[in-house]
This record gives C-alpha cells, sequence and structure tokens, in this order.
C-alpha cells in the first residue's frame, strides 16, 4: 500500500510509504534552498515519487497533517484574524476558560467549517497532481505526532507511553497517549493558550533571535547563565507556568500574557535581565515542568516505555533529563520530531485507515530518505562549475582513507556521500566534519563557514566503540541520532573537546554503529586508526541560513562561498 503523507506548514515537508516503510521524505527547503519554507511541498511531493520510482496513480491514500493551517514567517508579524480575535480575548477572560481543556475539543470541531478555503484549496492542490480527492484524508497535528513516534519507535511491541509537545497545533500544545496493540488512545491535552514552548519561542525573540528557528541558541547559551541575579528571573518564570494543580497531565500557563502579548509581560517583569540569565531561567523552567509533567504521566498510568515527538523535544538537554528518570525503562525519540515529522504520522495513519494492519508498520531504520547522486552527477556538477578552476580535484578508491586523512591532518571538510538525511541534523551523509581535538577549529568553522554565535557548542559523531570512554550515557540507549545531550567523561575532554560544550560538557552525541551508518563508521574508524580518536567534530553541510546542502551543485557552491578546505562529494574530493 502507498501513502502520501504532507505537511504544509513550517518546514513543509512530504514522504512516501509503502507498506508503512518510508520510502523517502524531504523537505522543500532543500529543493527551494530557503531555510524553513512554509507552504504546499510540491515539489517535494514530486521529488519523493522520482526517489522512489513511483507514480501518482499508484497513491492509495494522502494523509494531509492538521485541521487547521500552520502558521508560521509573516504569521508572527501579523497573526490570522482567529488568533487575534483569541488574542485579545485572553486580557479580558478568566483564566478558567482560557485553561480549560475542553476548549482544544470546541476549536477542533469548529475548525474545519471555520477554514474550509484552506482545505479546499489544499484538496484542489492535490488534485492537480492527479490524486482523487476521495483517497485525502485531513488528520489532527498532535495524531500525527503520536502516531509518528509510537508506530516507528523500537519498542512498539510494548505498551508505550507516547506524549507530545510543540507550540501548537490544532489548538493544543501537548498530549499524552497510551499505545496499545497498534491502537493509539489519547487521555490528556493541554490547550494552546498553555503552551510552554510558545513561551519559549517568544522568550527566544525577546532575546533578538528568530521564532522556530534559534530556540536551539537559547538552550545552548544557558549553561553560561550567570547565577547572580538568575534566581529572580527563574522565580519569575516559574510562577507563569506550572503544573494543573486540579490536573497532574497537564501544565497551565498563569502569566495572563499569550504569544505577543509577552513581550510587553516580559519587559515588565524582567525588565532589563541579561541575555544569558534569561536563557538560563527559560530553559531551567521549560525542564522543570516538562519533567515533571512526564513523571505524573507515568505515575498516573503505570507505563514506564515512553516515545516522544513534537519539536518541544528538539531540546536535547530536556530529552537528557527525561532519560535519566529512574522511571523510564526505555525511552524513543522521534529524530527531527517537529513538524517535518508529521508527514510520516499522516502518511502510518493513511495507510491504517486504508485497511493497512498496524501492527506490521515497519520500525525506524536510518533516516537517509532523501535523493542520492552518482560519480556521474558529481562529474557532471565538476565540469559545469568548477571548469577552468585550479583546484585539485580527484576521484579515490578508497576516498574514506583520503578523508580521514585530510581531517587527521587539520582540514575541515565538506561530506556529501549517500542518500541525503531527513530532518534539522546531518548525520555524515551532509556534513562538515573536523579533528575535535584541536579547540581552535571552532573559531575557523564559525569565522569562515557557518557564522555561528559564538557560544554555540558544535557536536560529535562517536564510534559506537568509544560511546562508553566518552559518554555518560545509560547503555540500553540507543543513540544514532543526536536526540540528547549527555554528559561527557574526561577522556572526551582531551579527545574531543570541540565536539562537546564549552561550559557544562554535554555532548549533543551520535553514535555511529554499523546498522545505522556503515560508510560513515568506517570513515571513523580510518581516522581512529591515524589518530586513535573514537570521534570527530559533526555540523550540518550548509551555510548560515542556507538550507542543508542537496546536490553536488549545492556542495560546490557552499565551498566556493565559505572556508572550506575540502569537499568530498561521493568517491571525489575538490581540495583547494
Amino acid at each position: 500500500m502507498l501513502t502520501l503523507g504532507i505537511h504544509d506548514g513550517h518546514t513543509a515537508t512530504a514522504a512516501l510509504l509503502e507498506d508503512g516503510k518510508v520510502l523517502a521524505c524531504v523537505s522543500e527547503e532543500r529543493l527551494l534552498r530557503e531555510k524553513e519554507w512554509n507552504g504546499f511541498p510540491v515539489l517535494s511531493i514530486k521529488e519523493c515519487l522520482r526517489i522512489a520510482g513511483k507514480s501518482f496513480d499508484q497513491i492509495d491514500a494522502v494523509g494531509v497533517c492538521s485541521l487547521m493551517p500552520q502558521i508560521g514567517g509573516e504569521g508572527w508579524k501579523n497573526p490570522p484574524w482567529y488568533k487575534r480575535v483569541f488574542g485579545a480575548a485572553a486580557t479580558v477572560l478568566p483564566k478558567s476558560v482560557l485553561q480549560n481543556p475542553k476548549n482544544a475539543a470546541r476549536v477542533k470541531a469548529i475548525a474545519p467549517k471555520l477554514i474550509k478555503t484552506r482545505n479546499k484549496k489544499m484538496i484542489a492542490n492535490i488534485e492537480a497532481l492527479g490524486i482523487s480527492a476521495d483517497k485525502i484524508k485531513f488528520y489532527e497535528h498532535h495524531s500525527c505526532h503520536a502516531a509518528s513516534t509510537y508506530y516507528k519507535s523500537w519498542y512498539n511491541d510494548k505498551k508505550t507511553l507516547v506524549i507530545t509537545l510543540d507550540g501548537s497545533g490544532d489548538a493544543v500544545c501537548a498530549t499524552i497517549n497510551i499505545g496499545e496493540n497498534g491502537k493509539l488512545t489519547r487521555i490528556s491535552e493541554t490547550f494552546n493558550y498553555n503552551s510552554i514552548c510558545d513561551f519559549y519561542t517568544y522568550v527566544t525573540t525577546f532575546l533578538g533571535m528568530k521564532p522556530m528557528a534559534h530556540e536551539y541558541k537559547v538552550m545552548g547559551m544557558a549553561p553560561f547563565a550567570s547565577e547572580y541575579g538568575r534566581q529572580e528571573v527563574v522565580d519569575v518564570f516559574k510562577s507563569y507556568y506550572k503544573i494543573d494543580p486540579k490536573n497532574p497531565l497537564q501544565f497551565i500557563n498563569e502569566s495572563g500574557a499569550w504569544k505577543w502579548q509577552f513581550y510587553k509581560r516580559l519587559q515588565k517583569d524582567i525588565g532589563f535581565a541579561r541575555f544569558d540569565i534569561v536563557a538560563g531561567a527559560v530553559q531551567e523552567l521549560f525542564e522543570h515542568v516538562v519533567v515533571q509533567w512526564i513523571q505524573n504521566a507515568i505515575a498516573e498510568t503505570g507505563i514506564h516505555d515512553i516515545a516522544l515527538s513534537g519539536g518541544g523535544f528538539m531540546n536535547v538537554k530536556v530529552n537528557d533529563k527525561i532519560l535519566k528518570l529512574p522511571e523510564v525503562n526505555s525511552l524513543f525519540i522521534m529524530p527531527g520530531c517537529g513538524d517535518e515529522s508529521n508527514p510520516v504520522g499522516a502518511g502510518v495513519l493513511a495507510a491504517i485507515d486504508a485497511g493497512f494492519p498496524a501492527k506490521d508498520i515497519p520500525t525506524l531504520g536510518m533516516i537517509d530518505w532523501g535523493a542520492s547522486y552518482t560519480n556521474d552527477d558529481v562529474k557532471a556538477a565538476i565540469d559545469k562549475m568548477l571548469k577552468g578552476t585550479d583546484y585539485k580535484i580527484k576521484k579515490y578508491a578508497d576516498v574514506n582513507s583520503a578523508l580521514a586523512k585530510r581531517i587527521a591532518d587539520g582540514k575541515v571538510v565538506g561530506r556529501m556521500k549517500g542518500r541525503m538525511e531527513w530532518g534539522a541534523r546531518s548525520l555524515g551523509h551532509r556534513s562538515i566534519l573536523a579533528d575535535a581535538r584541536n579547540g581552535h577549529v571552532i573559531h575557523k568553522i564559525n569565522k569562515a563557514i557557518k557564522m555561528r554565535d559564538f557560544w554555540m557548542p558544535f557536536a560529535p559523531a562517536i564510534l559506537s566503540e568509544y560511546r562508553d570512554e566518552y559518554l555518560e550515557l545509560r547503555p540500553d540507549f540507543k543513540c544514532p541520532y543526536m536526540t540528547v545531550a549527555p554528559k561527557t567523561k574526561e577522556r572526551a575532554w582531551t579527545d574531543i573537546p570541540a565536539g562537546t560544550h564549552p561550559f557544562d560538557r554535554t555532548a549533543r552525541c551520535q553514535i555511529v554503529d554499523t546498522e545505522h551508518h556503515a560508510d560513515f563508521h568506517d570513515l571513523l574508524s580510518k581516522f581512529e586508526k591515524m589518530t586513535g580518536v573514537g570521534g570527530m567534530l559533526n555540523t550540518s553541510f550548509n551555510l548560515h541560513g542556507d538550507a542543508i546542502v542537496m546536490t553536488a551543485e549545492d556542495a560546490i557552491y557552499t565551498f566556493l562561498n565559505s572556508g572550506l578546505d575540502v569537499i568530498q562529494m561521493e568517491d571525489y574530493l575538490v581540495e583547494k
């Protein structure tokens, strides 16, 4: 059974699944070269079919994520009418109304009528591709999040506590569900007036950074927060958000502000508090509330196997706190668990509704779901873009050995090998790599390539054979996708200091094993034989503000416009 999943909001994405297995999943940003592009992902849909070698007439069902449109981009400056109305009402309505969880159900009940124009347009867009309207079904936002992590988790044969958390989707910001025997049952949802992720986003904007994009920068800044004056801001933030005393499975917003109203509230309550203190305080609030909320869910249900999804769980620091809870038996975190994961959930739900057995949905493997390119494709791009230049260009029989030698020699390299990864994090297929022994390489990458903020750490790719040497990470947790940031051990501070956070010595690690990353494991193994070090710095292959590279042309463009020393494109190396 062939199903198509579509997300037409922030970081618009399409996924194509066959019998529940992801054949291809691509975000529109990669094709348009506009990071986090928002809209109908027509190019991604076509690209997924091209990658899989399928045609539109073969599609059995289409799942569209969300009952109402997702707001991003200009929606932050000019919110839609229904959010403006709610925002105005929030200034006069009593808390009992604003915090009522039943409001989410009421909004969802009327949403299809209020926004039928969007749904008609969506259906028309899909029909224009040659897919009949009777194959299309709309799915609630957090149902897609829950489906993506439950049906794809490694533990989906167990009774599972499935938890979703994000800024907002279909009037909901968080849900708690029970997954059992291939069925998901929601037992709690939190109305989006109470969204702690939305608050985190508005703090991000308050600090002068981009909403729905730079929250990770706030998380990276948080460990630097000075203790002087910090507790005062923490106390203010903890007065805003807390677990609902009447319902331990929900949290509530008691600030009296909502969305853009937070700007005035923050200015009034914390004034000119230092930026690092504000970052540390919002991260502390987030960890405090989310961890307590999850502990309550475990206590309430008696279920200790957990699956997480939703953009809130892109926060690797809170994920590590959850992983360390003694009451958590096992933990699965959907990689790329922001809205770009929702087409996977929508595609799974469409397959189940069309009659495919839920018990036969396969679990997640490697997430290299994008395009791949041959050496002939690479040679054509080189001839087109580098003809007449004096760069050293060579094709290698053993390109990993050649690349490992250059990394060991201190070169900063861009690697394009195999199918493009899906999601926000590069995992060796579209990566910038460097020798993490050399702390000075951080300055080089920041200044000449990534233009990252000075406080932001880089992540390490670590051979699975070295995980216990470098990381304080529970041994049963698979970590191939950079979803947690555990503390590092002393050997890591010597071997891979450039891949750890400079203040708290945590690492948003990728464990590289032969099961998920065979070719990347080979590269790291060859580097280890040369240096005795079992890891290297790994960051996404893109210029600051650009989408991650997809094609050889994208890789060459990044090379020509950065301080990269070398790029690998399949079996070719291009060197300055």
